[in-house]
Parts: C-alpha cells; structure tokens; sequence
C-alpha cells in the first residue's frame, strides 16, 4: 500500500509530501522536547532520591537508639521486637553500602557510616544481651557506647547532608538555567516548524487551488454561452492539466456540436417545411366523409345493406374522433361512439368479440370530457383479447354511486402484471399504450379526467384491477357535475 501511495503521481503526492514534511516537523520538535523534560527530571530525581535515602537512613538509627534505651528501662516485649526489626533493616542497608564500587569522597562517607552503623549494632546487641542477663555494668558501658556511636553517625550523617544539599543545589541551578535555555529553543523551534508549516499550506494551496480557480472562470464563461475562450495552458504534470485538457477539448467539440446542430435544424425545418406542404395537398377528411357516405348510399342502392352500414359506422366513428379533445359531451354520446367501434370489430372479428351494455339510464346525461370511453375499450381489445384463442368479451356498466357516476369496462382477456398497472397510473413515467388509433393513450385520459373536474388524485377518478389469464377492469370514477371549462391547454399532455 506504501509502495502504491509513493508511485502516486499529481495532487495526492503533492499532498502525501506535504503532510509528510509538517508531520516529521512537528514530531521532531515534540520529540525533543520530550527528551529534554525526561533528562530534567532524572536528574532531579537522583536529587531526591539521595535525600530520602540519607534521612531514611538517619531515622532507622534514631529509632534503634529509641527502642534499645525502652527496653534498657522497661524490658518491654514491644521494644525487643522493635528493636531485632530494625536491627536487620540496618544490617541490610550497611550491607547493601559496603558491597558499592564508588569511591567518591561521599560514596567514601557513607561506607564509613555503613562501619559505624555495624559498630553500633554489636553495642547495641551487646547492651541488650546484657540487659537479658541482667548484668548491670556491662549494659550500662555497651549502650553508652552505642550512644557515642549515634553520635558519630550523626555527626557524618550531618556532613553527608549538607555535601548533597551543596552539590544538588548545583546541580538544580544547572538544570533551571539549562531548562530556561531549552525552553527558548523549544518556543523557537515551535515557531519555525508552525511558520513553515503554514508557508507550506500556502504554498500548496496555491499552486493547487489557481489553474482550479483559472478553470472555473472559464467554466463559467462557457456556461453563459461564450464559447470564445481562449485554451487554458498549464505546466503542472497532474490531474489539472489532465482536467484542463480535457476542458480544451470539450470547448472544441462544443462549438462543432452546436454548429452540427445548426445544420440540422436548418435541414429539420426544411423537410418539415416540405412534410406541411404535403400534407395540405392531401384529401380533405370533409371529401372523405362525403365519399364515405356517397359509398354507403351507393351500397344501399345496390341492395348491400351491410357493407353501407359498416361504411356509415366508420365514417361516424373517424368524425367523432375529429371533435376537439377539450370539447364536451355527454355520456350517451361516448358510449354511442364505443358501439360504432364494437360495430367495427365485430364486422372484422365475426363472434370472436362479444360486448355486453348495462347503463342507468338516469345517467346518460352526465356531461365529460370527449374520447374517454372510446380509447379505454379499444385498449382492452388490443392488450387484452387480440391474442387470445378464446372468445373475447367485453362488458360496459355505467351507475351512480353516491355524487359519482362509475363507468366499469372490463374484459376477459390475458390480465397484466402489477407493475404495469402502476406504471399506468403514474403519471410521470411513460405511456404504455402506443397502439392505439386514435393516439390517445391511458396518460391521457387520466390527465384530462383530473383538469376537467379540478381533480388532484389519480385514485379519486380511476381504478385498475386485473389478474393474469383472468382480464382486467378499468372503473373510471367521474364525479356528478358539470366540467370545468379551461382544460384544453393539457388536453394533448
């Protein structure tokens, strides 16, 4: 991963160097100010320590003088036990001197304490076997001369005392005058390493931050639409330049794009120039219409009946599908125009196709929004009955429920999927119907059943329910009251 970190190459090496650098720095300083601390206090350790030792030292001595003068006068128990404690703890310390290989002048005092110490300890012992034996002379002579002893202990003891205060009162003048020094070197050394570290910072960021600064300027000029910008050169080798690069190129192709587009609108426009041309040489739908009857009567006269209904069905149904979307009619009207279309498929289809009708006839009146019913039938033929072997049905109901009229279309063909229905009746995602006629798909008549009764819902004016090999039904739910006259700006959504 190191390896991989140092092959780096642009901005993150430059990045990986400089915190590198600051954090050597700084570590380095704090190191050094650590290891000036911890000598400091060694040495004033050793101060310490050496007093404590010596006045240990002295008090384990005034304690065995203590304890062997209240045995003398009582005999206490307490006082003997007291007495052997001690006498080994000092045995052991004047032992543990002796066996030193330092040969200072107050290495040289102390072992003389140490031989002393020794001296006072067989008087002492001796003045208390005495004192066992109760032979009064002789306890009397070897505790006077452990006295004597103590004295002398004492006396060098004393000495030894003040040569250590001498010396670490030197040693402490040194060492407060040296940590005075360091700590000068520790504040300048802080300050180069931080007014380092922030030239750095500076240092970096700037050459980092302007050919992104240089960029972004002209980033913003392209974006208003000034494609003139000059190139921008950079003489960093890292990411930057690649970015730069790949702007300059952007640019380029920008301007060729647009002026692609240019030309191809200009083209666009021609064909479609030539498209309306075309178009308004066509047949008029009016002459259609006209012909379409011209043939129905021609038929009639010549006795086929049939053939000049079917014409005559299919010239209603192409005029009612030429009425403005935002135009209203009534129910009845709707639903006359689905038995046109079931004419028609039934004529093609023969009793493959079924249609069954069941409307109230209190409301036929109910006016809505043209092409509703027409599209939602002709969806359940095409996706539902077109491919099925079976014979297909297709049923109609139309009855009021409370303020709404519900219109139900329901069929027994191949059923669809859940998600299908969902897409259908999200808005936002694209129409699945694409083969209808008349252009108008399930979006659309959703869309416009909203506009036209001021409807926020989609559930409040359709319901979708299906199941597979089983068919679907569509319920539209349209409220019982005149529409809203200012929808036709969406009509065509």
């Amino acid at each position: 991963m190191l390896r991989d970190l140092w092959k780096a190459g642009g901005i993150r090496k430059k990045l990986i160097i400089y915190y590198l650098i600051v954090t050597v720095l700084m570590g380095m300083t704090s190191f050094y100010s650590y290891y000036n601390a911890k000598v400091a206090i060694e040495k004033l350790k050793s101060i310490f320590v050496d007093y404590v030792y010596l006045n240990n030292l002295n008090s384990d001595v005034n304690m065995l003088e203590t304890e062997v003068e209240r045995y003398l006068a009582t005999k206490s128990s307490d006082a003997l036990l007291n007495y052997y404690s001690l006498y080994n703890k000092l045995e052991n310390k004047a032992s543990d001197i002796l066996s030193q290989n330092y040969y200072d002048t107050d290495s040289l005092m102390l072992k003389d304490i140490a031989n002393m110490i020794n001296k006072l300890l067989e008087e002492a012992d001796a003045a208390v076997n005495a004192k066992r034996g109760r032979i009064t002379s002789e306890y009397i002579d070897h505790f006077t001369k452990s006295i004597k002893i103590s004295d002398y202990i004492k006396f060098y003891m004393t000495n030894l005392l003040n040569n250590k205060l001498q010396e670490g009162s030197a040693k402490y003048a040194s060492i407060t005058k040296n940590m005075e020094y360091l700590s000068y070197l520790n504040i300048f050394l802080i300050l180069i390493s931080i007014g380092f570290s922030i030239f750095l910072a500076f240092l970096f960021t700037y050459k980092i931050t302007k050919p992104i600064i240089d960029l972004s300027h002209l980033a913003v000029r392209v974006s208003k639409g000034d494609f003139e910008v000059r190139p921008i050169e950079l003489k960093t080798n890292d990411e930057i330049k690649v970015l730069s690069e790949a702007f300059n190129k952007m640019v380029v192709n920008i301007k060729k794009y647009i002026s692609e587009i240019k030309k191809q609108a200009e083209m666009e426009r021609k064909i479609k120039e030539a498209e309306l041309k075309a178009l308004q040489s066509q047949i008029n739908p009016h002459f259609l219409f006209n012909t379409l009857n011209a043939a129905a009567q021609l038929a009639m006269m010549e006795g086929a009946e049939k053939s000049a209904e079917f014409i005559e069905n299919v010239a209603n149904l192409f005029r009612y599908n030429l009425k403005k979307l935002d135009s209203t009619v009534t129910l009845k009207d709707e639903i006359e125009n689905v038995k046109r279309y079931i004419y028609i498929l039934k004529t093609r289809f023969g009793d493959k196709i079924d249609f069954k009708l069941d409307v109230e006839e209190e409301v036929l009146d109910l006016e809505m929004p043209c092409m509703i019913l027409q599209p939602v039938v002709e969806n359940a033929f095409i996706h539902g009955l077109e491919d099925v072997e079976r014979d297909g049905l297709i049923v109609l109901k139309a009855y009021k429920e409370g303020e709404k009229v519900l219109v139900e279309i329901a069929d027994n063909g191949v059923g669809m999927e859940q998600e299908k229905i969902k897409a259908i009746l999200a808005l936002d995602s694209p129409d699945v119907d694409k083969k209808h006629v008349t252009g108008i798909g399930m979006h659309n008549i959703i869309h416009r059943l909203l506009v036209f009764y001021d409807i926020s819902s989609v559930e409040d004016v359709i319901e979708i329910k299906s199941e597979i090999g089983k068919g679907t039904k569509v319920t539209l739910k349209i409220p019982d009251k005149k529409g809203e006259r200012n929808y036709g700006q969406v009509v065509n959504s």
